[in-house]
């Protein structure tokens, strides 16, 4: 962890009233973690909690790996160390496990998805299988490594996290799987791999090409592009994915044909120590598309728009605290009809729920509003976001774009000077200029029109006496 990191921990939790976390489900605590943004610069801005701790829940779990929540807001599990999945509802009371034997017996199951009609697809890792229940916790079949020439022999088949769209057609992410999501059918046929990391070339890497030798460049040449680490399904149809070991792209929004529509952006922290990777270990898409994302090396939770800015920052590791709203590994997300964030620690084998806050509710109504075309409509909201913390950027760039396309220009170079955008200043600096030139026009013509006759009256003054002194020099010569 980062010593700025680390310092803005300690900061917190000098401020909050201790709470442990052994006294029950309804335990709660102040907030123990900073949330900040970032400024178009990079520079991290201190604003106030956007989501607060509210609860958490044990319920016997051991490493587990996965959660998701269905439309019927009921919560499932993958409960890895204990071989099964668990169902629970939103506070936390266990309702049913599904834990067959036989040959639905489940071997460390990574990853779990419901479909709409209430089937269960279990990526049941050790098993080397994908394991299909129906909704009542029947088991219905096994879906095992598809067979394709486009397969490595070597590839090993340990599904780790699923999705399965409208169609039926299952988009998995395997444990290395460097090759993408493995696309299947309704049958387990391989269709293909999708939404594949690109191998990171950098400066080194150019450099390289001219200094090493052959034998060392054929070692380079085995450098394999980054794994997919999770996939989620939005309402909106797209996968969103979250990669490790990449330097773009931790985060992707994808359509059908596998591009990423957010244009590969660098995710998570700005600065790293030498030597951190960031880690998201898994991405979650609101009933607005807003995506929340978890680094689960800094304990972080990071909440983007639909487009990929940044609205919040938050949360820490627990370095021993043993803090409500504190992490230890967390590896899984959720989030439930009410906006309420669901966080699986697979360390601390437990779930931790946050809840939005005013602030929070509020920023995300006005990007919705404004990110939609409504700009009118957003003024308002922003400016109560304004009125709750004056520093935070976005809403200075959301008054700055609204007034832009108003037209009040003056209005939005103001709003763009505070929100530390100077291309945008730049731009309605010179609108601004323009228009005061087109109101202008004729009071400048016609003072250009005088302007020239004074000038033209001064060429033909001076041009006549320079004519008449070159009469008097030729007579005096005479």
């Amino acid at each position: 962890m980062s010593g700025k990191l680390v310092r803005r921990s300690l900061l917190a939790l000098l401020a909050l009233v201790v709470c442990g976390l052994g006294s029950g489900a309804s335990a709660r605590a102040e907030v123990p973690y900073g949330t900040f943004i970032y400024d178009l610069s990079g520079r991290e801005i201190p604003v106030q909690p956007a989501y607060v701790p509210e609860t958490f829940f044990h319920g016997g779990l051991k490493n587990p790996e996965d959660l998701f929540i269905d439309a019927k807001d009921r919560l499932f599990v993958a409960d890895t160390g204990n071989n099964r999945i668990v169902q629970m509802d939103l506070r936390g009371e266990t309702r049913r496990v599904i834990q067959p034997e036989g040959t639905g017996k489940l071997n460390e199951p990574g990853g779990v998805f419901v479909s709409p009609d209430g089937t269960i697809y279990v990526a049941d890792t050790k098993n080397q299988r994908i394991a299909v229940f129906e909704e009542t916790g029947g088991f219905l079949r096994s879906i095992g490594r598809p067979q394709a020439p486009m397969i490595p022999p070597d590839f090993v088949f340990e599904p780790t996290k699923l999705v399965v769209d409208e169609r039926g057609y299952m988009y998995v992410a395997t444990r290395n799987g460097y090759q993408g999501l493995l696309l299947l059918d309704q049958d387990g046929a391989f269709e293909g791999f999708f939404g594949a990391n690109k191998v990171d070339f950098q400066m080194s890497d150019a450099l390289k090409r001219v200094f090493f030798t052959k034998e060392q460049m054929q070692k380079e040449l085995l450098k394999l592009p980054g794994t997919v680490s999770n996939v989620t399904a939005g309402s909106d149809g797209l996968l969103y994915t979250t990669s490790m070991k990449v330097t773009r792209g931790q985060i992707k929004k994808l359509n059908y044909d596998g591009k990423d529509l957010l244009g590969e952006q660098n995710y998570g922290v700005k600065r790293l120590l030498a030597g951190q990777q960031k880690q998201f270990t898994d991405v979650v898409v609101d009933s607005l598309g807003n995506m929340t994302a978890v680094d689960a090396l800094f304990g972080l939770l990071f909440q983007y728009n639909s487009a990929g800015e940044l609205m919040f920052a938050f949360g820490s590791k627990d370095e021993g605290y043993g803090k409500l709203g504190l992490f230890q590994y967390p590896s899984a997300l959720a989030v439930d009809s009410a906006g309420t964030l669901y966080v699986l620690d697979r360390t601390a084998h437990m779930i931790q729920t946050f809840k939005r806050t005013e602030f929070g509710a509020l920023v995300q109504k006005a990007t919705d509003l404004h990110l939609q075309g409504h700009y009118d409509e957003s003024e308002g909201p922003w400016r109560e976001v304004l009125h709750l913390n004056s520093k935070y950027v976005r809403a200075h760039l959301g008054l700055a774009k609204s007034y832009y396309k108003n037209g009040e220009y003056a209005e939005a170079m103001w709003a763009f000077r505070e929100g530390g955008d100077t291309g945008g200043y730049s731009d309605a600096f010179w609108q601004l200029r323009l228009l005061w030139m087109q109101r202008h026009f004729t009071q400048m013509a016609a003072i250009g029109a005088v302007v020239l006759l004074i000038a033209y009256a001064g060429w033909k003054l001076k041009t006549k006496r320079a004519r008449r002194k070159d009469g008097e020099r030729i007579e005096s010569a005479a």
